[in-house]
């Protein structure tokens, strides 16, 4: 947590633009994470969220920048295998996510600007057990998992003064499922829509 606040920190030391926003995170439809076999889950599902996010970047041609991403949101999950024990568990996960984002934004046109975004980084997920039945990790229970991320998304931001902006912006958190929880097959998609203000540019 400290590494991640600490990169945070440098990142906005020298921005052109820090981001403050909030916000909610929309997980998949369950039936879309499930994946059958022995062994396997029969469904993960997470649950809804609040989301905090910081962003901070600069811009380095007329309409294209790079930024740095922080989000905090605390899901839970519910997952349920597909074996003869009927094993499952509920958690609740602190996912800190941290993406490096380029962005690719239009010309100012009566106080609006739509842009783009596509990045990379990873989620560290915290869980805290909650419930369990059976063996619904055949390798332990798992304390911290890391997994890599993959982002896109996009918004719009509208001029209220100088250097002061205020952003809708709608993003999806791509996570492969980590063998840490069950053996990987899919990606879990976490969908996040974040409003918040604008300082600088």
């Amino acid at each position: 947590m400290l590494a991640v606040l600490l990169a945070v920190w440098v990142c906005t030391a020298r921005a052109q633009y820090i981001a403050l926003g909030a916000g909610g995170l929309f997980p998949q439809d369950p039936s879309e994470a499930s994946a059958g076999g022995i062994g396997g889950p029969a469904l993960s599902d997470f649950g809804r969220s609040g989301l905090l996010a910081v962003d901070a970047g600069i811009g380095f041609l007329p309409f294209l920048g790079v930024g740095l991403h922080y989000s905090y949101s605390s899901p839970s999950l519910v997952l349920r295998r597909g074996d003869a024990f009927g094993s499952s568990a509920v958690t609740d996960l602190g996912a800190h996510t941290l993406t490096f984002d380029a962005r690719l934004h239009t010309p100012h046109f009566a106080g609006f600007r739509l842009y783009g975004l596509v990045g990379g980084g990873f989620t560290r997920f915290s869980v805290d057990l909650k419930q369990v039945v059976e063996i619904p990790f055949p390798d332990g229970d798992p304390d911290k998992v890391i997994s890599p991320v993959f982002t896109m998304g996009g918004g719009i931001e509208k001029s209220v003064a100088p250097l002061v902006h205020l952003k809708l912006e709608a993003r999806d958190y791509v996570t492969p499922i980590s063998k840490a929880f069950y053996q990987p097959g899919g990606a879990w998609h976490r969908v996040a829509i974040i409003g918040g203000i604008v300082l600088g540019r």
